[in-house]
């Protein structure tokens, strides 16, 4: 993922520093809206993933272009891909002033495309201004006596100043009847001839298959994967069917890396916490990546068992945890024990043995036996748990310091052994077994006079024995 960080530059040549907050993905428009340290907004237009201009809000008028796209378009909240992929091939960002700006629409856009894209602009520029601009166009076309063509301006002004004086007198002129109806019908001719029109018409009736169909095929013609990826998400949200979701993770392993994916099964997840296929992808992910946070977060709510291919990443990340690394609560650990319990047994019962000697620098035996007691009956966990009860019952009993001393040894409590071992050379002067252990734990620890005055202490126990 990059850095929601990002910049533009004035008309003027100001570099602004911006943070990105959401984007709408609305009828071909991609909106992202982002803020200064300042809690300035500005929006960055974008027209079929191709960056037009960006903008410094002041107020966006109600059922402007923008803010129904904001309503009704598809939104989604940063950090996401989708934002990504739009800043990463938007260079140079500029706030462009409106003549330069109409000049760039008709190097890059059809007019029609132009004339709709000008609708976008309604809450920055004037709107007396933008209507000029696509009536120009419209007469240009009528000039010309290509009537067709500005009749399809004429439906572009239709949505965008409907009560126009002038709107009205075109929508009703009895020369553009025949258009009027087949527009009113939504003729397959139309929608054949005006994709702008047949787009929100497909779009505002998804809710149909016959027309979520049209949308997709509409939106892979022109290879708008972002829209596609979003559109099936939002079917797949509305039903969580296999289907929909194969559709929609072939779009996501197609044009996103494994970081994107990841993000955005998130935001799948959230709301779809409990589908099957979701949380073995997302956890294959989070596997994949070490991230050993997420892995127990989505594990403890999950309703699926681990694929091999998954036990074997899991393994590798789990031989290399730390549990010093970050502080786990004990919900945690125990789904840390599951997860451990997934793997073969003797590889499950190296590390439950592992994460004990950890575990015992920061908790009490007693409460490493109540984490482990779910899993009492799992023959991975059964010796551990037997030897928690071990630490439990010697403790403080001075007829079984030697045992106490060799679980404290085997657990890496070096110090707490030494004690034991102490211990229990004061109460049994004549056994050797207490200096042998001291004399190699003071050898493992590096400290070599300590050990060598222990196998000292032993021969001489010895010759006098």
């Amino acid at each position: 993922m990059h850095s929601n960080q990002f910049r533009i530059y004035t008309s003027r040549q100001k570099p602004v520093e911006l943070k990105a907050e959401r984007v709408a993905l609305h009828l071909g428009s991609q909106i992202i809206e982002a803020a200064t340290k300042h809690n300035e907004i500005y929006y960055l237009f974008f027209y079929k993933n191709n960056f037009l201009t960006a903008a410094k809000a002041k107020k966006l008028k109600r059922h402007s272009f923008i803010a129904n796209a904001f309503v009704q378009g598809m939104v989604f909240n940063a950090p996401h891909p989708f934002i990504d992929e739009l800043l990463a091939h938007s260079h140079p960002r500029r706030v462009n002033q409106f003549d330069p700006f109409l000049k760039k629409l008709d190097k890059q856009y059809t007019p029609h495309e132009k004339a709709f894209i000008l609708t976008f602009f309604e809450s920055f520029i004037s709107k007396k201004r933008l209507f000029d601009e696509i009536k120009s166009i419209f007469y240009s076309f009528r000039r010309n006596g290509q009537n067709f063509l500005a009749y399809k301006i004429v439906r572009v002004l239709m949505d965008f100043t409907p009560e126009h004086s002038l709107v009205k007198e075109l929508s009703n002129d009895w020369s553009y009847r025949k258009y009027a109806k087949l527009y009113n019908e939504a003729s397959e001719e139309i929608l054949n001839h005006d994709l702008i029109f047949a787009e929100k018409v497909f779009y505002y009736q998804r809710h149909k298959q016959d027309d979520a169909r049209d949308l997709v095929m509409l939106l892979n013609e022109q290879s708008r994967w972002m829209e596609l990826a979003a559109l099936y998400g939002e079917r797949f949200i509305a039903d969580p069917s296999d289907d929909n979701y194969d559709s929609l993770k072939q779009q996501l392993d197609r044009h996103m890396d494994n970081e994107q994916i990841m993000v955005s099964l998130e935001y799948l997840y959230d709301q779809l916490p409990r589908y099957a296929p979701l949380n073995q992808d997302l956890l294959h992910t989070y596997i994949q990546q070490q991230r050993i946070d997420r892995v127990l977060a989505v594990y403890q709510k999950s309703v699926t068992t681990l694929v091999i291919e998954d036990t074997e990443l899991l393994r590798g990340m789990l031989e290399q945890l730390d549990l010093t690394s970050r502080s786990f609560s004990s919900e945690e650990l125990q789904t840390l024990f599951e997860l451990t319990l997934a793997l073969n047994t003797k590889t499950a019962e190296h590390l439950i043995h592992t994460y004990t000697k950890t575990l015992l620098n920061l908790y009490k035996p007693s409460e490493i036996k109540e984490l482990l007691k779910p899993y009492i009956e799992y023959r991975a966990v059964h010796p551990v748990y037997q030897k928690m009860n071990a630490f439990i019952r010697f403790k403080d009993d001075l007829d079984h310091m030697q045992q106490l001393g060799e679980l404290y040894y085997e657990f890496k409590q070096f110090d707490e052994a030494i004690d034991c071992f102490s211990w229990d050379t004061e109460l049994n002067p004549d056994d050797p077994r207490p200096l042998k252990w001291l004399s190699k734990i003071y050898q493992e620890r590096g400290m070599t006079q300590e050990s060598e005055a222990y196998r000292q202490l032993l021969v001489n126990q010895q010759r006098k024995a």
